[in-house]
């Protein structure tokens, strides 16, 4: 009987730490969602873009290309430089227009 009451003790311990652990992962994982869903949204409008995840996909790639032309620029390859800025500019100036 002793016995029966250590094991119920500790598996009723066990299934706490286990349940605080998931509830804790659960309650991370909702604020982070939540501050991922709320700096996107800030940032859609304030850029005046698209909720969609195309406007997304195409502001990451004309970040990409804009930081690709100024890194060029900074390289001293200046006509590919400014090739990759101006398309930079013109991908970004198209999304948010």
């Amino acid at each position: 009987m002793a016995n029966e009451s250590l094991f119920h003790w500790a598996g009723e311990q066990l299934g706490q730490l286990i349940r605080t652990v998931v509830d804790s992962l659960a309650w991370v994982l909702t604020h982070l969602s939540e501050a991922v869903g709320g700096f996107y949204t800030g940032l859609r409008d304030t850029l005046g873009i698209g909720d969609s995840t195309a406007s997304l996909v195409i502001l990451i790639i004309g970040l990409l290309v804009l930081v690709a032309g100024l890194r060029r620029l900074l390289a001293v390859r200046l006509i590919s430089g400014l090739i990759f800025t101006v398309l930079g500019v013109a991908l970004l100036s198209w999304l948010m227009g």
